[in-house]
């Protein structure tokens, strides 16, 4: 698999799979080496000991690409958290609804179960008056 130095953090999205890319080394596949937007962002890796302030801007330029990499990730993080307390929102509310249909439907068995007695008692008090005459 080819290695390739990322010169600024992307994210890939290819064959259906996401691949996030902060500054640095990676070993990748070859069809992702060879994907243009790879090719896009990367580029030799810096050697070390270069003069002082090319390296200085490269390292800035690295840190600044780090920093809006995490900015990013930060920020899909945040609209997570919205929408897992979103759903967590509307869970809640269904619970609630189904608590106050099982208490309804516990009022009705209940109203049921009166008529069926007083059913009942009628049906025997009227079997006593039939057998009394």
């Amino acid at each position: 698999m080819p290695k390739i130095y990322v010169k600024k953090a992307f994210t890939l999205h290819h064959k259906d799979e996401r691949h996030d890319f902060p500054v640095g080394n990676h070993t990748v596949p070859a069809d992702v080496a060879e994907h243009w937007y790879v090719k896009a962002h990367t580029g030799e890796e810096p050697a070390a000991g270069e003069g002082e302030p090319d390296d200085l801007a490269e390292k800035r330029a690295v840190l600044d690409s780090a920093a809006e990499f995490l900015e990013g990730r930060a920020k899909q993080l945040k609209d997570l958290q919205d929408d897992l307390g979103g759903r967590e929102r509307a869970v809640a509310e269904r619970e609630q609804a189904a608590e106050q249909r099982d208490a309804d439907l516990a009022k009705r068995e209940a109203t049921v179960a009166e008529r069926e007695q007083a059913a009942d008692k009628a049906a025997a008090d009227a079997a006593k008056a039939t057998k009394a005459k």
